[in-house]
């Protein structure tokens, strides 16, 4: 009997997994016995007097004239298409910014891209 136990145990695989096993079950047991024993009480709040708050008006401000603020139409207004495209862009979509120089082509409205052949982009936002 004997033999056939210390046979068993020289088997590797099986004192391996025996070995996984015990260190399994103590790392379990540890973690359970790390935890506070069962005491679960909760911590005991106590309540404060209540602080009253006083509001206060807020200082009035001056309200000052809108400003006047300049526009430059041109800068607005200018549209630029693609010789090779189908689409017309306001110069500050990111669709006009890819356009190569050598076949942009710019206009002053709307009216003159689309009398052009041009139709307006979807993805630009403003037209």
């Amino acid at each position: 009997m004997t033999e056939k136990l210390k046979s068993w145990l020289l088997n590797d695989q099986i004192f391996y997994g025996i070995m996984v096993i015990l260190v399994a079950i103590s790392s379990f047991v540890l973690g359970r016995l790390s935890v506070d024993n069962g005491n679960t009480t909760k911590p005991t709040i106590q309540m404060i007097e209540p602080i009253t708050l006083t509001a206060t008006a807020p200082l009035a401000k001056s309200i000052e004239a809108p400003q006047e603020i300049s526009i430059d139409t041109n800068i607005i207004n200018q549209f630029v298409a693609s010789k090779n495209g189908k689409r017309y862009y306001l110069k500050s979509c990111s669709g006009a910014k890819r356009i190569k120089p050598e076949n942009l082509v710019s206009f002053d409205s709307r009216e003159s891209a689309e009398a052009a052949g041009y139709t307006k982009a979807a993805n630009c936002s403003g037209l």
